[in-house]
């Protein structure tokens, strides 16, 4: 089984995006030691927050990835999100050839190993949740009957809306996922403690009994993994 690789924090509403159809990239990679992970945020945060940057067309987040299984080696993994492909027009072409973008390049390949990528899509997700949330828990999900599913997953979503202390997403993969996984559910929170507390809600709420009871019928559970939002661009 590959690596996890996708955060899913990184989400764009359905809503705010009802004309244009949103994506986001995702890589994950792994740094060993927590002082070359401090000195690589640092790098980034030179780079992401100059000038030259600033007309960025994405959306950037890095997150910590905590718990996982041990398939997945990955410790961090940084997206990109963009409102529609225009956004994606210069892709490929690395960091600007500035003194910040040379640093980053230069740190990542000494203290980074890449792991897998993966290109996707948000469906239901509002991307002004982004900087609220700081821990989130990611499945990785194979769909069998996708409209069934959306049409469940939708429902389950509006009766927590009040149940859970954070938001509840959906996204689709496109490519690089991982074998069998077609999408993606997320569920984010202020921290760990608010976390279990609204997985605690959402049990107790008898609205939620149809998805579970449903859910199965049309999909499998491939993976999970958790993450620590660290920053966002």
């Amino acid at each position: 089984m590959k690596k996890i690789t996708i955060l899913l924090y990184l989400l764009i509403s359905v809503n705010s995006f009802s004309q244009e159809k949103g994506y986001w990239s995702c890589f994950a990679f792994t740094v060993e030691k927590q002082s070359d992970a401090a000195e690589l945020v640092s790098a980034m945060d030179g780079l992401f927050n100059s000038e030259v940057m600033s007309n960025f067309p994405m959306m950037v987040t890095l997150a910590e990835i905590e718990y996982k299984n041990s398939n997945n080696s990955a410790t961090h993994q940084i997206c990109f999100i963009g409102q529609n492909a225009d956004a994606f027009v210069g892709w490929g072409s690395g960091p600007p050839p500035t003194a910040e973008g040379k640093l980053l390049m230069e740190i990542f390949e000494k203290v980074a190993v890449p792991s897998n990528n993966v290109l996707g899509s948000p469906l239901i997700f509002d991307p002004s949740n982004l900087k609220s949330y700081e821990y989130g828990v990611v499945w990785s999900l194979d769909v069998k009957n996708i409209p069934e599913f959306a049409k469940i997953a939708s429902d389950f979503i509006k009766v927590n809306s009040n149940s859970f202390d954070g938001v509840i997403e959906l996204h689709e993969a496109i490519s690089g996922a991982e074998d069998n996984v077609s999408h993606y559910m997320v569920a984010r929170s202020n921290n760990l403690s608010d976390w279990l507390k609204g997985r605690e809600a959402v049990f107790a709420n008898k609205k939620s009994e149809k998805f579970f009871e449903n859910a199965p019928l049309v999909s499998n559970t491939i993976n999970s993994f958790s993450v620590r939002l660290l920053k966002v661009y």
